[in-house]
This record gives C-alpha cells, structure tokens and sequence, in this order.
C-alpha cells in the first residue's frame, strides 16, 4: 500500500465507483469526505499498531496525507415544549423501557448506550453511575428525588434494548432532527439547557465525560452571556459612549 494507492481508493469512493457492501443500489455508494476521513484514520491505526507490535518496520504509509476539512455539525436539541411531545411520544409507542431511558438520558446527559446498560447496583440514592463509557473512564451524576425512585423499582439489568425502537418512534413524530442525530439529541438537550440556564462548561465537561474541553466547548454558545462583551467592547460601542 502507497499514498498513491490510498489517493486513488479516496477518489473512488468518493466518486461512488466501489461497492459500499450496504447497497444494491450504486448510486448510493457514494461516501462522504467524513466518512473516508475515518477510514484513514483506521487504517493508520492499524498500520501504527503493527509497528508498535513488530510486525510492519517500513514507514506508516498514510503519514502525511492530509484528511479533508470537516465542517462543524449543526446540533439539534429539543426545546421545553419538544419534551414533554418526545416523553408522550415514547409512551405511546408501547415500549414499556422507551420513556425511561430517555427520562435517564435527559436527567443525565448520558449517551442512550449508557442508559440503556444500566443495572441496579449502579443505582444510589439520588445518583447514577455510568460504566463501559466511551471515554473508558466510570462517572457518576446526581439525580434528582422522583428519577431514583422510579429507578429503585428495577432489578438486574434495567431496561431492554431498544435503540431501534427510539427511532421508528421518533419518525412518527413531527420533530424535525439534523441527518445523523437521533438519540443524541437527548444528550445534546441536556448540554444546551445545563449552559442556557446557567450551568459551568467545566463542570458540564464532568457531566458528559469529555476528556477535552474542546468537546464540550459546542455547548459555550447556549450560556446566557457568551461572548456578550464583544457588544461591550467592541471600538465602535466605545466611541459611540464617549459622543
């Protein structure tokens, strides 16, 4: 393998001329930029790996290749009104863990996964300890009086899997998502409404499980007062107050 060979791979995919293995149809083998950005970090990964074991002694062949410039995503997240539309939603699906889990992932700002693998020892009076996280690292939130004694009713393993569940429930919805976000906006709901309504960035950084703050810097925007000196100190506010 060659930075030739990895170039002539990108151009492919991105032009939709290899099968993707998910679709029959080829016009739906066309990639992403993100998407062929993640497949060369992999594979450099791997080939770092098999330096690190040994196993490959010539240079990494994808050092140096650049990946391409990714736009920041837009993020969705659900309003006061959007809750308690979502919470019915999820009721009335008929999925008797549907709504729980939600409650957990609004009331924590916990990824659906960790919600979802929840047992009843991770369960203490008024808080919730989340394990297996992305981040590797264990991390436990307060939560509030009515949320640990709807949870204190559960045993074992609390809730039944149900990811795919969420999203046929959302589609009959009227909530419009960004492409890509589905139980995420959950997560992204708690960050917006913990900044809006006045909350930390470093203590939400605690909250979510970020290793870096430049994760959770996406939520630095919703705070009350972000950035509200530039109405302040800006050259032309200042020359206005002295006329």
């Amino acid at each position: 393998l060659t930075a030739k060979d990895w170039a002539h791979y990108h151009d492919q995919r991105l032009s939709g001329k290899i099968d993707n293995g998910y679709h029959k149809d080829p016009a739906k083998w066309v990639a992403k930029p993100i998407t062929v950005n993640r497949e060369q970090q992999y594979l450099e990964a791997v080939f770092n790996e098999l330096k690190r074991l040994g196993e490959w002694s010539l240079p990494n062949p994808l050092d140096g290749i650049r990946v391409f410039k990714e736009a920041e995503k837009e993020m969705s997240w659900l309003t006061l009104e959007q809750i308690p539309q979502l919470l019915l939603a999820c009721h009335e699906y008929g999925h008797e863990d549907l709504t729980m889990i939600a409650k957990v992932c609004l009331a924590t700002g916990a990824r659906w996964g960790e919600a979802q693998r929840l047992t009843r020892p991770q369960l203490l009076p008024y808080k919730l300890t989340f394990t297996k996280t992305k981040g590797k690292k264990n991390r436990t939130v307060p939560i509030p009086k009515w949320l640990y004694e709807e949870l204190s009713k559960r045993q074992g393993r609390m809730f039944k899997p149900c990811y795919q569940e969420f999203k046929k429930m959302l589609a009959l919805t009227d909530i419009e998502l960004t492409e890509g976000q589905k139980t995420h906006v959950l997560r992204h709901t708690f960050g917006a409404h913990f900044m809006m309504n006045g909350g930390n960035i470093l203590v939400l950084q605690k909250i979510l499980g970020h290793a870096n703050i430049r994760e959770t810097m996406k939520y630095a925007h919703f705070a009350p007062d972000h950035l509200e000196q530039a109405v302040e100190l800006n050259p032309l506010s200042l020359v206005m107050s002295t006329e």
